[in-house]
């Protein structure tokens, strides 16, 4: 008899993930939905992640990429062997709640022309403080996860439409991620997740947040300087990436003001902070890869549903906690939340 295939795949990258696997993968195992397969994807882990995960969760179907290729890679390698029509994108140092993959698969039946659903992410540490609740994209084309670093009252507890869903903890539709041909793999870390929401909307898709799959969330990682340093890099250059290729002209041209003045912003705190050098060598990595991709927003500008009026509808005018991050920024302290 043929082998029933399951309706959903999780995916999980790995990179040295010993300390979070056991509770990450335990989770899973106690979700009340429980038509799915689980596929774990190894970027190489010197750890003996891996044969942990073998010997004590052997429903697992493991895939080993020979070095460490980043985020955007190691989803992609196990989307192509993921069997299931809904495909969640899962960090492995989350803990899902019994519920989460079986509200996730439950919103995106209530919305056929969603091509992902984002979760509710809690932080770890202290599960009263939101991680996450859904994307935003502003009209300075800056992402942010909406609500970051609030605490959890239940300002967030509606089912709604929102701009994109985290890579950390969501739910796409396998046949959406074929069509979009998946994550931007130059785009090794952060904004990947922003970049493929950006190219779901202008396909004609919509995303939405589904308050009761809720996922708690390590995240951050080190905070060691060469880890920052990493961080702040790799946002500025695929924050360019997503802008030159995804944004419309008219979308470009009305945000223009707003764009050069985050860019300003980031200047002066990157000044203050003393990593001006920094943001040149982003800057400098930004203009090298200008040709490439303009010729990706050429392939990609025919493949457009909607143009940039459309997509005004689900990007907020403000900048979120504006004055919260000036403050940071005059007494050189770093806010949580900004990409």
């Amino acid at each position: 008899m043929q082998k029933k295939r399951h309706r959903t795949s999780v995916v999980i990258p790995n990179w040295n993930g010993r300390e979070f696997l056991p509770a990450c993968l335990s989770a899973l195992r106690i979700q009340t939905y429980r038509d799915f397969e689980l596929v774990l994807v190894d970027n190489h882990s010197t750890d003996d992640s891996v044969a942990l995960a073998r010997e004590h969760y052997p429903e697992a179907k493991v895939v080993l990429l020979d070095e460490n290729f980043g985020f955007a890679k190691a989803m992609n390698a196990g989307f192509r062997v993921a069997e299931g029509e809904l495909v969640a994108c899962l960090n492995n140092d989350t803990e899902a709640s019994p519920e989460w993959l079986g509200e996730l698969v439950a919103c995106i039946d209530r919305h056929p022309r969603a091509a992902a659903i984002a979760s509710k992410m809690l932080d770890l540490q202290n599960p009263r403080l939101l991680d996450g609740a859904g994307d935003i994209l502003t009209r300075y084309l800056r992402a942010y996860p909406r609500g970051r670093g609030e605490a959890d009252t239940g300002q967030y507890d509606a089912e709604i439409e929102v701009f994109g869903a985290s890579g950390g903890a969501s739910l796409w539709r396998a046949e959406a991620l074929r069509e979009l041909a998946g994550f931007d793999e130059d785009l090794f870390a952060y904004y990947e997740d922003v970049d493929l929401s950006f190219r779901a909307r202008l396909a004609g898709y919509e995303c939405w947040y589904a308050p009761l799959a809720v996922v708690l969330h390590a995240g951050g990682g080190s905070s060691a300087p060469a880890a920052a340093e990493f961080r702040h890099y790799h946002a500025v250059r695929n924050r360019w990436s997503m802008i030159v290729k995804d944004a419309p002209a008219g979308l470009l041209w009305r945000s223009s003001p707003r764009i050069a003045a985050a860019e300003l912003f980031s200047v002066a705190r990157a000044l203050r902070e003393r990593k001006f050098g920094l943001l040149l060598s982003a800057y400098r990595d930004v203009f090298r890869r200008l040709p490439g991709w303009r010729r990706r927003r050429r392939a990609l500008r025919a493949k457009r549903a909607i143009g940039g009026r459309e997509l005004l509808r689900v990007m907020p005018s403000g900048y979120p906690a504006l004055w919260r991050r000036v403050r940071g920024v005059l007494s050189l302290r770093s806010q949580p939340g900004a990409r």
